[in-house]
């Protein structure tokens, strides 16, 4: 494939490529290829992010409020954080109350609607104005500090796959396939950016009853992930538990349960997950999806990304984080 056309991937080969979970070439061969052509577009910014970690991280922290609670470390691709006492939180857990009395319980798919178990009830288009608190949020120099220190770069919020933010249920009772887990009910790890993070916040309390989130840390993953050569060409996305656990112990799993605001900072490029099995009771989380300025995947090239809003008091951090093309002035 020529420079040209690795540049400006056509939508029909970015859909083609892209499809079935990168099928075509095999999910690795694919991430290499769409890393690539997205660094002959995105270079500048990812080089300046990676700049702005190294030199100037303390300083962007400072002036977009600094670090109030205690600092919070991501280690074997995880970390869990149930003080509370993360900026704006209190914010979120209230307007998710009014969120959650108007939109949830109601079915929004038709039947047979791929993932009809998990809903998105976020409303991109107008709650980033109407509830401001998630946006204050997933741009706290609280939570980009742990992000940013994980990645070693600037992160920006994901405009395509997956959704900068999400607000999802869970629900059983919607579920077309109950019997058995399927799509996302099962084992993957996600390719959309190398690395990719998640800021999961438990919007109501969650128990094993809820279908909770459910991973196993970065080192056991890799193990996994190298003795079934999952995403070599030929392999499946979506992995059984027989398959997991023939190399990991049940025991090394870990499942995101606990009392509203708990909230769980993970690498899902790096960690096999699932979630949403059996959700007899809704489960209600937040998703925000942290990745680098050149992603590993072409959904850029057949979806139009996401905006959020920027206002003109906002620091560069927080306009780094909203703006994934921003760069420095000459």
């Amino acid at each position: 494939m020529n420079r040209d056309l690795l540049a400006e991937i056509p939508e029909p080969l970015g859909r083609l490529l892209h499809a079935n979970h990168m099928e075509l070439l095999g999910i690795e061969n694919t991430m290499r290829l769409a890393h690539a052509s997205n660094q002959l577009k995105g270079r500048r910014q990812e080089a300046w992010r990676r700049q702005l970690f190294q030199e100037r991280l303390e300083d962007l922290l400072a002036e977009n409020g600094g670090v109030k609670s205690t600092p919070i470390v991501m280690n074997d691709g995880w970390a869990i954080d149930d003080s509370m006492s993360l900026p704006h939180l209190d914010r979120i857990l209230e307007a998710s109350e009014t969120i959650i009395e108007e939109r949830a319980g109601l079915r929004l798919s038709s039947p047979g609607t791929y993932r009809s178990y998990f809903q998105d009830v976020w409303k991109p288009e107008t709650d980033p104005l109407d509830y401001p608190a998630f946006l204050d949020f997933a741009a706290s120099s609280d939570v980009l500090s742990v992000v940013s220190r994980y990645l070693e770069s600037i992160p920006a919020l994901s405009t395509t796959l997956p959704s900068g933010i999400r607000f999802v249920e869970s629900n059983a009772a919607f579920d077309d396939r109950p019997e058995t887990p399927h799509d996302s009910q099962l084992f993957h790890v996600d390719y959309y950016s190398l690395p990719n993070v998640y800021v999961l916040v438990l919007l109501r309390d969650t128990t094993l009853e809820h279908g909770p989130w459910t991973f196993l840390p970065r080192a056991a993953s890799l193990r996994v992930k190298e003795a079934l050569g999952y995403w070599e060409r030929g392999k499946g996305y979506r992995v059984s538990d027989e398959e997991v656990y023939s190399v990991a112990s049940p025991d090394e799993v870990i499942r995101f349960t606990g009392r509203r605001g708990t909230v769980l900072f993970i690498e899902s490029s790096g960690c096999f997950h699932f979630g949403s099995r059996n959700s007899v009771r809704p489960r209600f989380q937040l998703m925000l999806g942290y990745t680098g300025a050149c992603r590993t995947d072409f959904s850029e090239s057949f979806m139009k990304p996401k905006t959020y809003p920027v206002r003109p008091e906002d620091s560069l951090l927080r306009r780094l984080l909203l703006q994934k093309d921003l760069l420095p002035e000459e």
